[in-house]
């Protein structure tokens, strides 16, 4: 019973941000059966994300912490990589050529949806090692970061789409644009300096902020795929 209840502790902060990024497309919502898939597909993914960042830390450890070129390594070289491609990965493969995906804010949307899939199993395995307590700090931190990082690939996946010259390009600036921020979050989380928790706030504020005026403007200039 209290393995039922650490889920659906874990899962909570997922299905929030869901639910309050879901209804940012309310004129045309995505099928919730392809929601619900991609969500797992976010969550599977970490599988293969931790698979790689323990070979890599085998081969070249990082995770010792013992200075700051180990850090940076493993942050913004190793982690943020892995993760943010394979979250890319879904979208790409699993819905972008979809007719389901017709418009712009459909790649911000799925974007999103993977991020919190991936969030959410992560919040899992935190909660089943450190009790629900985590939770709440992971719901404003981890759990929004990889929602926003994720939206912001998709926010350039559905500009892709629309723009098949500039494709590879607008795909390489989404990504570079959520490594670094993945990494500058990772690096300040392991750094547990005095200013990690203001910096962590204005980070994820700001992009909170980007990221809904993004949605905006979007909306504003509605393109659709026949």
């Amino acid at each position: 019973m209290q393995f039922l209840f650490y889920i659906l502790i874990a899962l909570a902060p997922g299905i929030f941000w869901l639910i309050f990024y879901r209804r940012k497309d309310r004129e045309e919502p995505e099928p919730l059966k392809l929601v619900f898939k991609i969500f797992i597909w976010g969550m599977l993914m970490t599988i293969p994300a931790a698979a790689l960042e323990f070979v890599v830390d085998y081969i070249m450890p990082y995770s010792d912490n013992e200075s700051i070129t180990q850090i940076l390594w493993g942050t913004f070289l190793v982690i943020a990589p892995v993760e943010e491609y394979l979250k890319y990965l879904v979208i790409k493969r699993k819905v972008y050529r979809r007719p389901e995906f017709n418009e712009r804010l459909d790649g911000i949307i799925y974007g999103t949806v993977v991020g919190l899939g991936f969030a959410s199993l992560e919040n899992i395995m935190a909660t089943l090692g450190n009790g629900p307590s985590i939770i709440l700090f992971r719901f404003f931190t981890a759990t929004l970061m990889h929602a926003l990082t994720s939206g912001i690939v998709g926010y350039y996946l559905g500009r892709a789409r629309f723009n098949p010259k500039a494709e590879k390009r607008l795909i390489r600036r989404g990504l570079l644009i959520a490594i670094i921020i993945h990494g500058a979050y990772n690096f300040m989380i392991t750094l547990r300096l005095n200013l990690t928790i203001p910096f962590l706030v204005i980070l994820l504020l700001g992009i909170f902020i980007t990221l809904n005026q993004l949605i905006k403007s979007v909306k504003a200039r509605k393109t659709y795929i026949a």
